[in-house]
């Protein structure tokens, strides 16, 4: 199929949104379909080395290959509340003179960017909606757009799909959706069953095993000090960093001391609060923070444990990512991570310092037998979880309402 798909926002490439954009336009490309994506106006969604010449007579890049054209934004719609705008009331003005070169639209964040009608056969998906959730997230002007405009027009979408049943849920309670309307597709794993997908020139290859290096990395992991890792952008009170740093000082410093709190990701909201929490922390020199990584082999490979403390979550793509690569878990209790979590991960309260500390006692100081077993639950687990599965969804429905 001919299709045009929005990729805004972006997020700079540092959000669970930026890896869903990247993995479904992958996944779209690889099964053969002739993919349009509509970027951001400043570049943040291009690739760094193949220009390409885009419809609109721009010299622009693609996310991921230089076969896909690139539509760029106006470039006024830098601010958000100005992308919003133009996507709910201009956009589609431009797609119904251009309909006749698609054959549907996919919208990869519906519940930030949204279309006021849809001149084509759409699918938009659904990744959380957190502001109904977390009291005070967003500006007051956002959350009322979030929670009286955009789904008003998101529902007049021909089909809505939700990455979590936890998603749907929250779609039928405060959207007043219909559970028919509302389709669930699991978010994906990179690899599946110990595989890497590939990107190899329209087409994605798989893998086996991981590479000699990977290997030794991999069996060195418990003979030094195995760190607790959690990776989300620094956002208070969302991500509830400062529960999980308060929860850490809790640990007696033996065990603090063989495993070191990795925290990895970009400061955004008032993540000063989170920094200053870490600062304050009995085991303050135990915590470190990376800021955004590019490459997080590197903290996957000596991480020993992995936690997700979320207040709320869509989703939870890093929780999966652990589990495939044989890292025990613990991660909040309620939504899509409850969700997730199944059998394998311990699950806490997120707000509970005290749980949270429990639960990270119980995972550090697992017997042996236990924790090999936990690892076993994961990795099958985790095989429910595939972008092409996810991509395959989207053009199901398209063919369905076309």
């Amino acid at each position: 199929m001919r299709l045009l798909v929005s990729c805004i926002p972006y997020d700079g490439g540092k959000s669970g949104i930026s890896v869903y954009v990247r993995e479904v336009v992958r996944a779209l490309g690889a099964q053969g379909h002739s993919l349009t994506l509509l970027v951001e106006p400043d570049g943040s969604t291009k690739c760094k080395k193949e220009n390409v010449k885009c419809k609109m007579g721009e010299e622009g890049c693609s996310i991921l290959h230089s076969s896909f054209y690139t539509l760029h934004s106006p470039r006024w719609t830098r601010r958000a509340v100005f992308s919003m705008l133009w996507h709910l009331f201009i956009l589609p003005f431009w797609i119904r003179r251009h309909r006749s070169e698609f054959d549907g639209f996919v919208i990869c964040a519906a519940n930030r960017r949204v279309c006021a009608w849809y001149p084509l056969p759409t699918v938009a998906t659904i990744h959380d909606l957190a502001n109904f959730h977390i009291p005070g997230k967003y500006s007051r002007l956002r959350m009322f757009y979030l929670a009286h405009i955009l789904p008003f027009f998101a529902k007049r979408a021909q089909h809505l799909v939700a990455v979590s049943g936890a998603t749907k849920a929250d779609m039928v309670t405060y959207w007043h959706c219909r559970k028919e309307d509302v389709t669930v597709l699991y978010n994906g794993l990179q690899g599946k069953s110990g595989k890497v997908e590939e990107w190899k020139g329209g087409r994605v290859e798989e893998s086996e095993g991981i590479s000699p290096t990977q290997s030794s990395k991999l069996e060195t992991r418990n003979s030094k000090l195995s760190t607790i890792l959690y990776i989300s952008r620094i956002e208070h009170p969302g991500k509830n960093h400062v529960r999980l740093i308060e929860a850490y000082g809790k640990l007696p410093r033996a065990l603090a001391e063989a495993h070191p709190l990795v925290i990895a990701g970009a400061d955004w909201k008032d993540a000063e609060v989170v920094h200053e929490a870490a600062a304050k922390s009995p085991h303050a020199d135990l915590i470190r923070f990376t800021g955004f990584v590019e490459d997080v082999e590197s903290l996957w490979t000596e991480a020993g444990f992995y936690v997700f403390p979320s207040l709320f979550e869509g989703f939870g793509l890093s929780l999966i990512e652990a589990m495939a690569r044989g890292i025990p878990c613990a991660c909040s209790g309620n939504g899509s991570l409850g969700e997730i979590a199944a059998d394998v991960a311990l699950t806490f309260d997120p707000e509970r310092v005290e749980d949270i500390a429990e639960a990270l006692t119980r995972l550090l100081t697992e017997r042996a037998d236990d924790r090999e077993a936990r690892i076993a639950r994961g990795r099958e687990h985790v095989k429910k979880f595939s972008w092409q599965d996810h991509a395959k969804g989207i053009a199901k429905l398209l063919e369905g309402v076309a």
